[in-house]
């Protein structure tokens, strides 16, 4: 026994504007559907914009990803170049001999 839940579904069709010079209303009208064919195009068209919603924005993620692992290694190449730098310095920085210095006096 097949049977159907709800038999008048409400789908959107889009309104038309009948001067040219006037843009179409915003508000599409709503009219009840019955016919299974009906139904199920009007779910197909939505699983449609679904699907390609989600690969947009799969294609987005899949972008951010790449620039998020190009930032990560040139921030781990910056890193290094400061470590290389800083022993550097160290190196050429002639040699101090620790004499222990009077405190310095402190403002308050």
């Amino acid at each position: 026994m097949s049977e159907q839940t709800n038999p008048t579904e409400v789908t959107q069709t889009a309104a038309v504007s009948t001067e040219p010079g006037k843009p179409a209303d915003k508000k599409p009208a709503l009219r009840p559907i019955s016919d299974p064919r009906e139904v199920a195009a009007v779910v197909m068209g939505r699983m449609k914009l679904v699907k390609t919603k989600k690969d947009e924005l799969s294609l987005a993620i899949d972008g951010l990803v790449d620039i998020t692992q190009q930032l990560t290694r040139a921030y781990a190449e910056q890193l290094l170049t400061i470590d290389r730098l800083r022993r550097r310095v160290k190196e050429l920085e002639p040699p101090t001999t620790e004499t222990p210095a009077e405190p310095r006096p402190t403002l308050q």
